[in-house]
């Protein structure tokens, strides 16, 4: 009973839009049979293809009715081939919707070939008029009826549908007048464009109408550009001067130029905004995979530390407490000197090891700030003692809070680069800035002897592995660097990087 009632409906729904859309053909083109060629035909192949089959004896019932209607309104006309026509594309869409699945991409290509096919099969059977008016108009029609209907078919059965409960009920109804608006204001354009452009410019008419399509279709893809179409093709056919063959042919081929066209820009704009949509959400993936990552490594470092600081400080402890014991029990000179040697290598062993364990896991990020944590790098490696004056400037004037991965980040790029700076560049001078706003910009500055940026680029793991961890995070590392025999002006090394704060 319930398919019985949709079947009615249906039938009384598709008999009423089939029924304007042969007027509206049948106005323009002025013929009664070829008029069933233009919008009526592209309507029964657009619904047939986007609804089951299980409701196309509807589609094909009202069709009937109107051709029934029309041969006892006009008993002179032989409307004998569009019943033929209608029966041969039975079995063309039948077969045609087994392959209709896949992209939008590949639906609209479908699309267009079917609508090929028909319109040549319309043409070969239609003698009255001649093959390239016959197609033209199957096909102008096709192109701007069918992916019509698969945008209505796209937005009633592929969009998810929430079920009326009372809490929605009470919610009002937001209607986007944004979109609305635009809609109204560009076919007002298309309309004036239409009928108050002088004749002299007539020739710029498709120039203006383009615009919208380009638009929309920037804005929405191809379902904005098919909508363009749309609006284009109603104010072309509205504002029609006069219906004479070369006219209606110049109007369909403007119809299916400009449709084809806006549909095909708008896939591409579609296709290039779904690539980037990926691209983001790739590199977003990637940024999370690189914080795990580096989340892992300070784990797999803080557990190592913790294990060698245990084991090695217990060792070294015990063969420091058996130095001092053979010292206490021996007599021999000799012996009591093994043992202070013994003893001090323990020593060096043990303050080695202590200066490895806080460059792998630097226990200070997890008692300090990271401001305090680099100035006391500047203490860890004595700079003083080397002849560098160290200017820190810290700028952070909303308080934000960086995570634990820049914050490791950070503290390793001012690690590696003093480091650098104390072994290599002989300098006198570092500026170290740190600003934090809505990205995280890190200039370390010296005034050392520089280097050639050829050779380090090639043996400089300490550099490489800098600009590794900056490029993991979506960051940019800069290096510029004038060495002293150059002399064209201050010498030093300049190291830029730049974070993305989330």
């Amino acid at each position: 009973m319930k398919t019985l009632f949709t079947l009615i409906y249906s039938w009384f729904l598709i008999v009423c839009t089939y029924f304007c859309m042969w007027v509206i053909s049948d106005y323009l083109l002025d013929n009664s049979i070829i008029a069933f060629l233009f919008f009526p035909f592209a309507l029964r192949v657009g619904i047939l293809i986007h609804s089951a089959r299980r409701y196309w004896s509807a589609v094909y019932l009202a069709e009937y009715s109107i051709l029934l209607l029309l041969i006892f309104s006009y008993p002179e006309n032989n409307y004998f081939s569009i019943v033929i026509l209608s029966l041969l594309s039975l079995p063309i869409v039948w077969k045609f919707q087994q392959y209709y699945v896949g992209s939008e991409f590949r639906r609209l290509l479908l699309q267009l070939g079917l609508i090929i096919g028909l319109s040549g099969l319309n043409s070969l059977f239609i003698f009255t008029e001649p093959f390239y008016f016959t197609f033209l108009i199957s096909f102008s029609a096709g192109v701007l009826l069918i992916p019509a209907c698969y945008l209505i078919s796209s937005f009633l059965f592929g969009t998810r549908w929430l079920p009326l409960t009372a809490a929605l009920v009470r919610k009002p109804v937001i209607l986007r007048s944004k979109h609305i608006f635009i809609y109204i204001i560009l076919f007002t354009l298309n309309i004036l464009i239409q009928t108050t452009l002088p004749e002299s410019f007539n020739r710029f008419a498709l120039f203006y109408l383009s615009i919208p399509i380009i638009l929309l279709a920037f804005q929405y893809g191809w379902q904005g550009a098919l909508l363009g179409t749309l609006l284009n093709s109603i104010a072309l056919m509205g504002t029609a001067h006069s219906f004479s063959n070369s006219e209606i042919t110049d109007l369909l081929l403007t119809l299916s130029a400009q449709t084809i066209t806006g549909i095909f820009l708008g896939l591409g704009i579609q296709h290039q905004r779904d690539l980037n949509y990926s691209l983001s959400r790739e590199l977003a993936k990637n940024k999370y995979l690189t914080r795990q990552l580096i989340n892992a490594e300070e784990a797999i470092r803080k557990d190592i530390s913790r294990e060698l600081h245990d084991e090695i400080g217990q060792n070294i402890t015990a063969i420091r407490t058996q130095a001092n014991i053979l010292k206490r029990i021996s007599d021999s000179v000799p012996q009591e000197r093994v043992a202070n040697i013994i003893e001090q290598l323990s020593l060096n062993i043990y303050d080695t090891m202590k200066g490895l364990l806080n460059r792998m896991r630097p226990r200070l990020l997890d008692d300090l700030d990271l401001p305090q944590a680099i100035q006391n790098l500047f203490t860890e490696l004595d700079l003083t003692s080397h002849g560098i004056t160290v200017e820190f400037n810290w700028q952070n004037q909303e308080q934000i809070n960086l995570d634990h991965v820049l914050e490791i980040t950070l503290y390793r790029l001012c690690q590696e680069s003093l480091t650098n700076i104390v072994k290599y560049s002989q300098a006198t001078y570092v500026s170290i800035q740190l600003v934090i706003n809505e990205n995280i910009t890190l200039v370390i500055q010296d005034n050392g002897i520089g280097f050639d940026k050829t050779v380090i680029a090639d043996t400089g793991f300490g550099i490489r592995g800098m600009q590794e961890r900056v490029s993991m995070l979506g960051g940019e590392f800069t290096l510029a660097s004038v060495m002293q025999q150059q002399n064209i002006g201050e010498q030093g090394t300049t190291v830029r990087i730049t974070l993305p704060r989330v």
